[in-house]
């Protein structure tokens, strides 16, 4: 039989192992790749490659950004995406730190942002739009443009603002603000959405349907279960639908949804079986059965 010693050993080490196990889950950065078909992909864009930076919540994170940096850089992409949720909404972040970040990021490739709801409500967030601005990131608000990384083809890059909740209610077309030139017809189109849950609307107006949506906001469903995925997600509720990884259009598989885990915390103080996410998306002409 165990002695009390024995047991208070025992005890201690699972409480270490479980502390070493939290502290690695919220900590240690997940590279996810994808290559993802795209319909009438231009020849010259095949393996064009886009890294997605969802869910920072600064100054909430917990993972270490001049890792995440150096793991953007080594993935040698051709755009960086930011799905919203860069800043965390009751809380307030050092400038310095988060205008540093940016800078880094911008040298690397043509950086993009969107909102999401925590950088909505932050008492910072002009001070965060302001440094969009003089670190070189292209903020997207409810608006699109066509750009051109060395070498390629145009694609079309479109932003969508996060609303309020009983905006989001009412809304029926998401895209509607959106301007689309003439021009731009036939380019891919890229949306960056902060949230998976809307992924059916933001595909009402087949002008403006995207190739690929970029989400995040879902947190990975928090804590995830093997083989059962998430368990609760903002605005999803229980057993989220959206949480992970790269979902078909029910009426079009050719449109596609990525979702982010993210890379840091908010209310919830723990990620469980869901390490902090940065995305790799490549493009290519293949198939769908690449994915699925």
């Amino acid at each position: 039989m165990m002695n009390i010693k024995n047991k208070s050993l025992l005890k201690t080490a699972v409480l270490a192992g479980a502390a070493a196990y939290l502290h690695l889950q919220n900590t240690w950065i997940q590279k996810t790749e994808y290559t993802i078909p795209v319909k009438n992909l231009a020849p010259e864009n095949e393996g064009l490659k886009i890294v997605q930076i969802s869910d920072l919540h600064l100054p909430k994170e917990k993972i270490d950004l001049n890792k995440l940096v150096s793991m953007t850089k080594e993935a040698d992409p051709d755009f960086i995406f930011l799905t919203g949720d860069q800043i965390q909404g009751n809380d307030t972040f050092d400038p310095s730190v988060v205008e540093k970040l940016f800078r880094k990021l911008a040298a690397i490739a043509p950086t993009y942002a969107i909102n999401g709801n925590h950088d909505r409500h932050s008492p910072m967030f002009q001070i965060a739009l302001d440094l969009y601005k003089k670190t070189g990131i292209r903020y997207l608000d409810d608006e699109a443009i066509s750009v051109l990384a060395k070498g390629r083809k145009p694609v079309v890059i479109m932003g969508l603002s996060d609303k309020s909740s009983a905006i989001q209610k009412i809304t029926k077309d998401f895209l509607k603000k959106i301007r689309l030139r003439k021009d731009w017809q036939g380019q891919t189109r890229l949306l960056l959405a902060h949230r998976p849950e809307y992924f059916l609307k933001y595909h009402i107006d087949p002008e403006k349907s995207a190739d690929i949506t970029f989400a995040g906001h879902a947190h990975g469903g928090q804590i995830r279960i093997p083989r059962l995925g998430g368990l609760y997600a903002p605005g999803q509720g229980r057993m989220p639908q959206h949480t992970d990884g790269v979902y078909l259009l029910p009426t079009d598989p050719e449109k596609k949804l990525v979702v982010s885990r993210g890379l840091g915390g908010s209310s919830f103080p723990f990620r469980i079986n869901n390490r902090p996410e940065l995305i790799v998306v490549t493009l290519t002409n293949g198939s769908l059965s690449e994915i699925l």
